[in-house]
């Protein structure tokens, strides 16, 4: 059996494409204040696997072949792409940029988050000026001198962001409210379909109408890039639970010591016993930092109730549901890619699962 595909492997096939996406997201979240300035370099060269804009640019490129880039503007195809990719980044960098103020965090890939560096008050507002940006730039890409693309994708950035904040709305809710959800599951997926699935979904669609602006693939992949963001999250939420600094990043149990409610605790208290589920909350409810004894508890309770397995069972089933709306497309190279770059993903999940579940 064939290896899924490095990360490193799609990064290096659209170079061209993605350096093109990085001086758009330099240009985009330029600013004529110099001290900001040097916060928004801070922001933006921090960039993580630039998994979003990859997603946009291969269904971009995609719809344009299977297509036959029925759209008349193929010297503007490029350009375009890039500019919707770098649009996309500037609203997930903002949304991260608020995330580590509510999370009062500190890093983020190993570089000092803005807020440690100047305050959640400045940080703030340099996330609400990358919005601003990416919502003037939006229109602009639209709404070009030389030729208009289909208002559509203005709308769509303008109902994912409203989206991406009520995601973050109903977090803060349940994070206050706990005990008040009669379905924590729903509100789980709720919560994930505005904050993650919303962002993938988008990157698929736009990236498809820029392809081709007469393409009957869209909503297709528009319901690919859903599935696609919904076991990315589920992924990463068990990604929280691994001890492996390589898998899990700098910090782990971070949710649990904020009060975030993922996933893999929702499937712990509802299948495990009682004594089980009463130390979980206990842990939960604490919202300190984790001793390593708790941690090794919480680790234990989800083994033991199934969680770990539940998560990736209802990962691997979004994966193999995106998997099957390609297989109802034509086929092309680029089809192929998206194929592989799902099963990259799925690789990553089942490494994170192998982590925690051999964790002693």
């Amino acid at each position: 059996m064939e290896m899924a595909r490095d990360i490193t492997y799609f990064q290096s096939l659209l170079k061209t494409e993605l350096d093109l996406t990085q001086r758009y997201i330099n240009s985009f979240s330029n600013s004529k204040d110099k001290p900001a300035n040097k916060s928004i370099e801070h922001i933006v060269n921090n960039k993580g696997k630039m998994l979003r804009p990859i997603f946009l640019t291969l269904c971009s490129k995609y719809s344009n072949l299977a297509n036959k880039g029925k759209n008349g503007k193929e010297q503007y195809f490029l350009d375009d792409t890039a500019k919707a990719a770098a649009i996309l980044e500037l609203i997930q960098m903002s949304s991260l940029v608020h995330d580590d103020v509510l999370d009062n965090s500190f890093s983020r890939r190993n570089k000092a988050t803005l807020n440690s560096l100047r305050g959640n008050r400045f940080a703030v507002l340099m996330g609400d000026y990358l919005i601003a940006q990416s919502l003037k730039n939006c229109y602009q890409l639209v709404y070009q001198a030389e030729h208009i693309l289909d208002y559509d994708i203005l709308y769509c950035f303008l109902d994912n962001i409203s989206k991406l904040v009520l995601g973050e709305v109903q977090q803060n809710n349940l994070n206050e409210n706990p005990d008040t959800n009669e379905n924590e599951i729903l509100c789980y997926y709720q919560i994930v379909e505005n904050k993650t699935a919303s962002l993938f979904s988008l990157a698929c669609y736009v990236g498809s109408k820029i392809g081709s602006y007469t393409s009957i693939f869209s909503e297709s992949l528009k319901q690919f890039g859903h599935h696609i963001g919904v076991a990315y999250q589920i992924i990463d939420d068990l990604r929280d639970f691994a001890f492996t600094k390589e898998i899990s990043g700098e910090h782990n149990f971070q949710d649990i010591k904020f009060g975030v409610k993922t996933l893999p605790i929702i499937f712990a208290e509802k299948y495990s016993t009682s004594g089980d589920k009463e130390k979980l909350n206990q842990i939960f409810n604490s919202k300190k930092d984790i001793s390593e004894k708790n941690k090794h508890e919480i680790i234990r309770i989800l083994q033991k109730s199934g969680s770990i397995q539940r998560c990736a069972t209802e990962a691997n089933l979004h994966f193999h549901i995106a998997k099957g709306i390609l297989a109802e497309l034509p086929e092309n190279e680029h089809s192929v890619l998206l194929v592989e770059l799902t099963d990259y993903l799925s690789s990553v999940g089942d490494s994170v699962m192998n982590d925690i579940k051999h964790t002693q």
